[in-house]
């Protein structure tokens, strides 16, 4: 073994000391590949558009599985993923998080890179391109300003806090509001609709709110995935592509939206929405009873019902998902099963889906278990605010949203910190932000209770009622 090892040392160092160049790949260049050479082809701002495009999809993979393992919309059942987050143990050094941060970083940089040294080499750039770049820019502003407490939005920069990381976000999607694309300019009124909602700024949020809905009155923006290509859809493979290791399991009174996302083909990946025009009627509805107008909330609260009843629904094959798998009996995993929302609740029926018995039928954009005779029946605003929000946790599930409305925000990774002389472990945003109310049954968000016997599943805590028995709380409902 001495022996073997001191001819290594020997080969190496004679490889080193008479032929650097051959083994030392810094000393590699290519002339075509320079950035003053791609910078001077033609039209370099047409490739980095679609560049940042796909960056975007990466961004969006980096946070949607694991923020909802986070929420009490799954439970992870197995090792694949993020093993800390089910029980909402947010620490720095969880390679997710940091996966998460490097991956917002790049997609503003990239944009930003676009807007500045690509457009002043390229005098074809267009007005919408730069609109579109300033569009991926402030989403990665308003996801930022949406899942932490404090972030450095500059490379080695300070860490911001969070509502003016938001007013950047709003500042920056005005700028594509202005593209002739009605799916971008429609989506960046509803980004500026959406983080005046997260900062309460009512006003602000339903005028912006209103506007999306004039543009686009059906409007969905997908972040693109491609199966054969790359990059594939995470949340795709983690609910419906690893087949029967059953990695994400649903809460059982929301199995009838599960999965979201589903294998289409050899070449074609599911998309993830991130703008949906439901979004505008959600927030016009929380307005309304914010300013205890019942009557306005629920009106459109059936608009809302009657959009997500419109919206695409897929028919496949699902047999290969066991609810019970790892503990037979376990789960509810046949239509015969009612649910309690919470301990002594009414039982509702329709919400699990038999996935054994042949293809199923699942809201692929957006679905809901409240009907417009629920609505109706609404007499109450505490009531109405439950159920808007129930609506909310249903139109967003698989789409990394959740975790948002529960008002828990992420930290600054270590591998930020320790890079970035502006911030320290103790610096504001290194520890993380959740509500009392949900920190205290944070071991029990995804817990129910299931007599297979007799039918009927019962959730342990009703996530939604508890949001709005605290909506006096700064960090939640920011209209109340």
């Amino acid at each position: 073994m001495k022996k073997t090892a001191l001819t290594y040392l020997l080969l190496g160092g004679i490889l080193m000391s008479s032929g650097c160049d051959l083994v030392d790949p810094t000393e590699v260049t290519n002339p075509n590949l320079t950035e003053e050479a791609i910078l001077n082809t033609n039209n370099p701002m047409t490739p980095w558009v679609a560049g940042v495009k796909r960056q975007l999809a990466l961004t969006v993979n980096a946070h949607v599985t694991f923020l909802e393992i986070g929420s009490d919309n799954y439970e992870n059942v197995q090792t694949f993923y993020n093993q800390n987050l089910d029980n909402l143990t947010i620490r720095p050094q969880d390679a997710d998080i940091n996966g998460f941060q490097f991956q917002l970083g790049r997609l503003r940089e990239m944009a930003d890179y676009g807007l500045t040294v690509v457009k002043n080499a390229d005098p074809l750039t267009t007005a919408d391109q730069e609109a579109e770049l300033n569009f991926y820019k402030a989403y990665s502003y308003l996801l930022s300003g949406e899942y932490f407490s404090f972030l450095p939005v500059t490379a080695g920069g300070e860490a911001v806090e969070w509502r003016s990381i938001l007013g950047m976000a709003v500042e920056t999607f005005r700028l594509a509001e202005s593209s002739s694309n009605t799916q971008i300019s429609a989506a960046a009124s509803l980004g500026i609709a959406r983080a005046n909602y997260r900062l309460g700024n009512k006003a602000e949020a339903v005028q912006a709110a209103n506007s999306a809905i004039s543009k686009a009155p059906n409007l969905v923006y997908y972040a693109q995935f491609d199966q054969a290509q790359g990059p594939v859809n995470t949340m795709q493979t983690a609910l419906y592509d690893r087949g029967n290791f059953d990695d994400l399991q649903v809460l059982p009174r929301m199995d009838f939206l599960d999965p979201k996302y589903y294998f289409r083909g050899a070449s074609q990946a599911s998309p993830v929405a991130i703008f949906k025009i439901e979004e505008a009627h959600l927030i016009l509805a929380e307005a309304a009873i914010s300013d205890s107008n019942l009557n306005s909330a629920k009106s459109v609260m059936t608009d809302i019902v009657n959009l997500v009843g419109s919206r695409e629904r897929s028919t496949f094959n699902n047999n290969q998902q066991d609810r019970t798998q790892l503990n037979p009996g376990s789960r509810p995993n046949n239509s015969d099963v009612q649910v309690r929302f919470s301990p002594g609740a009414p039982l509702i029926e329709g919400l699990v889906l038999d996935r054994k018995s042949g293809n199923v039928t699942v809201p692929t954009i957006s679905g809901t278990s409240v009907s417009v005779a629920d609505i109706d029946a609404l007499n109450d605003l505490d009531d109405a605010l439950e159920t808007l929000y129930l609506m909310r946790q249903e139109i967003f599930i698989a789409e990394g949203r959740r975790l948002a409305d529960m008002g828990i925000k992420l930290v600054i990774s270590e591998v930020e910190y320790l890079a970035n002389p502006n911030i320290d472990a103790g610096s504001p945003g290194t520890s993380p932000v959740i509500p009392p109310f949900i920190d205290s049954i944070k071991d029990e968000l995804d817990a129910f209770d299931y007599d297979a016997a007799a039918g009927i599943c019962t959730i342990r805590h009703n996530i939604n009622r508890i949001l709005v028995e605290n909506k006096t709380s700064e960090l939640v409902l920011p209209f109340h």
